[in-house]
């Protein structure tokens, strides 16, 4: 009896295991129907493998699938993107980015970068304006003519550059100063085939080194600048110092601007003058506002030179000195506006002023950039259509 007990325990035992068995998933983990973890699984379908992978999916109940909560996308709104942190901008992006380096090139001198701002100058339209084109034209000639051994290379990026615009590299290298500026124009003819003209004036002799340009207006002052600014060299700033003599003095007795107007048979260039004069002593007291070596300069010419040259390079070191060159923009501007109301009435001159175009003193351009004097706010051009519109309200 005892021997058929145990056979009876042994046959119970036997058939319990592999209901226990049946209770497990293939890898031993027991089935956890009701905990979290498991339903999250079920809750995603596309971590599931497919239904072999779960013996009893079939006969499991059925739930609905909740997609878990997902973050809200952010709408970017202009005023967003305005305060998104930006990658810092390209040094010659911008007008004034490209300005700012110009500026400062002479603290710190990279000619392998110039080819690349010449390109941007175009791109940024600064060679649409005359006297922002000299202005730049001045400044590549600094540097050509800084950069005896790199100029060649340094012209030849500057291209493909268009026709129009080639004006600006066939002046640099005559402006450079360089000994063999003429072999070097000569060098890149064929690949300014329209601009012939211009090129042969200067290998004539026909038109001007830089140096040697009359100074029939603002243009040739701005170019002047441009290659102070890139050398630092003062010759150009004695040459420009040379048109004072064409500006109001502040104690000017002897100048007569009705007689400067008034013979416009004579000196058709006499408004010219009254431009180039104005700009040339505003300019000159503006920059050495901020470069003080100027003022040590201006001192030393004004023992050298005549009276006519040193009487208002005298105003324009007493400006300087006290950072006052804004009264002498404003005396100019005033000096301008005297000669347009003469040349306008004077009889002689009446035809001639009324065709004469706008008479610019360009105090609120390049030279205003060049001293990061952003707060001046006086139009380039005096007169323009008002001047055209005054002549005509006189008749």
């Amino acid at each position: 009896m005892r021997i058929a007990a145990l056979f009876a325990l042994f046959g119970a035992l036997g058939l319990s295991y592999p209901c226990a068995a049946q209770t497990e998933t293939p890898d031993n983990d027991p089935i956890r129907t009701s905990s979290a973890p498991k339903q999250a699984n079920v809750m995603e379908p596309q971590l599931l493998a497919p239904s072999e992978s779960l013996p009893h999916a079939a006969t499991a109940p059925q739930q609905a699938y909740i997609p878990p909560p997902q973050p809200v996308p952010m709408v970017s709104t202009p005023a967003m993107v305005a305060t998104t942190p930006s990658e810092p901008l390209p040094a010659f992006s911008t007008p004034d980015r490209l300005l700012d380096w110009v500026y400062s090139y002479r603290k710190h001198p990279s000619p392998s970068r110039v080819p690349a701002a010449v390109r941007a100058m175009r791109e940024l339209r600064l060679f649409a304006d005359e006297e922002k084109s000299a202005f730049c034209t001045g400044f590549i000639a600094g540097v050509l003519g800084d950069n005896p051994k790199d100029g060649p290379n340094l012209v030849a990026k500057m291209f493909p550059m268009p026709d129009k615009d080639q004006a600006v590299i066939i002046r640099a290298i005559a402006y450079s100063g360089r000994p063999d500026w003429r072999d070097l124009l000569t060098k890149f003819k064929g690949r300014m085939a329209l601009r012939q003209p211009l090129i042969d004036s200067y290998l004539s002799g026909q038109a001007k080194p830089l140096m040697q340009a009359d100074l029939d207006g603002s243009p040739v002052i701005y170019a002047l600048w441009g290659y102070y600014v890139a050398t630092g060299h003062t010759e150009p700033v004695v040459r420009i110092m040379q048109a004072l003599r064409w500006s109001k003095n502040t104690d000017d007795g002897s100048f007569s601007w009705s007689k400067m107007v008034s013979g416009w048979k004579h000196d058709p260039s006499a408004v010219d003058k009254i431009k180039t004069g104005g700009t040339a002593k505003w300019t000159l007291a503006s920059y050495a506002e901020r470069n003080r070596d100027l003022l040590d300069l201006y001192r030393a010419e004004y023992d050298r030179q005549p009276e006519e040259i040193a009487r208002p390079l005298k105003d324009v070191i007493e400006a300087a000195e006290v950072f006052e060159s804004e009264k002498v923009r404003k005396d100019q501007f005033g000096a301008i506006e005297d000669a347009q109301k003469l040349a306008a009435t004077n009889e002689a001159g009446m035809s001639k002023a009324a065709t004469a175009g706008s008479i610019a003193i360009a105090t609120g351009c390049v030279a205003a950039g060049a001293l990061g004097q952003v707060y001046i706010a006086v139009p380039c051009v005096i007169g323009g259509a008002l001047y055209t519109g005054a002549v005509k309200l006189m008749h």
